[in-house]
């Protein structure tokens, strides 16, 4: 078995308890492992603000993956190491794209302030008309106007968990823009609605790491990841040992080792599995 020396986690629904905060148990394992001398990685598709609701500055981190690998911050020096975005002229031609299909979206400005967006409704959908609501209260949100873009970090648009939307919009918006990555991920507003959120190229969670990898030498074979969702994927297929936590779905529970429930301390479960109990 290869030696674990990172351990990567996702936040919401994994790491994170119901209230937002780090049960007393998750908070010394991650203690345990700084003194240990391992590598602690935080990855989850929030903004830096967001992050920053949950996490301060002496929180037991060394790295923290932030708008699903759009962004990676040096957690200890709170120095910005990545920051990527779509080129304006790109930026452009993707709103124009969605508005012409006549789509909702969500698109959101450049890095570190990427919780500042703007918003196009094509019809009424209470998923949009919920996260407008919600999201307004960390930043500026504004109706787009088509005739001033703007360089954007990420798109997102919404769509029934039921349906076949996702897949067939992915399709056309794969097919239309091949450089762009296209991540799948629940709503932690409403999960009958899965969010469809499109990056630059290269963006996900996993390329995160494999960025963390190459600063500190850590190889891949030495990696523990845990999640809980679809957009926690490529994720999981980086790490050598990936979990998921019991109140993942079941589709990712077929896949990947089971840890237990994240109000049960799974983070915890799982490194101790790999990592020895004594610094």
């Amino acid at each position: 078995m290869f030696e674990v020396k990172m351990v990567v986690t996702d936040l919401d629904g994994t790491l994170l308890q119901s209230d937002q905060s780090i049960s007393p148990a998750d908070q010394k394992t991650l203690e345990r492992l700084g003194n240990l001398g391992l590598c602690r990685v935080a990855a989850t598709g929030r903004n830096l603000y967001k992050v920053r609701l949950v996490l301060n500055e002496v929180s037991p981190f060394d790295y923290v993956i932030f708008s699903s690998g759009a962004g990676i911050m040096d957690w200890k020096s709170q120095q910005l190491i990545r920051a990527m975005s779509i080129p304006l002229e790109t930026t452009t031609e993707i709103m124009n794209f969605l508005i012409g299909e006549k789509y909702n979206f969500k698109v959101s400005r450049e890095l570190p302030d990427n919780h500042n967006f703007g918003w196009w409704e094509s019809y009424d959908c209470p998923e949009l008309t919920r996260y407008v609501a919600h999201h307004k209260k960390f930043g500026d949100a504004v109706k787009i106007d088509p005739d001033h873009p703007f360089t954007a970090s990420q798109f997102l648009m919404f769509f029934p968990r039921e349906s076949d939307q996702f897949e067939l919009v992915k399709s056309k918006v794969q097919a239309r823009f091949p450089e762009l990555s296209v991540i799948k991920t629940t709503s932690p507003l409403d999960a009958n609605y899965i969010w469809m959120e499109i990056f630059p190229n290269s963006v996900s969670k996993a390329h995160g790491i494999e960025e963390i990898c190459r600063i500190t030498g850590i190889a891949r074979e030495n990696t523990l990841g845990i999640g809980n969702d679809f957009n926690d994927l490529e994720m999981l297929d980086f790490t050598q040992h990936s979990y998921v936590v019991d109140n993942a779905p079941e589709e990712l529970k077929l896949k990947y080792l089971i840890s237990l429930a994240h109000y049960e301390d799974g983070f915890s479960h799982a490194v101790n599995k790999h990592v020895s109990h004594h610094p």
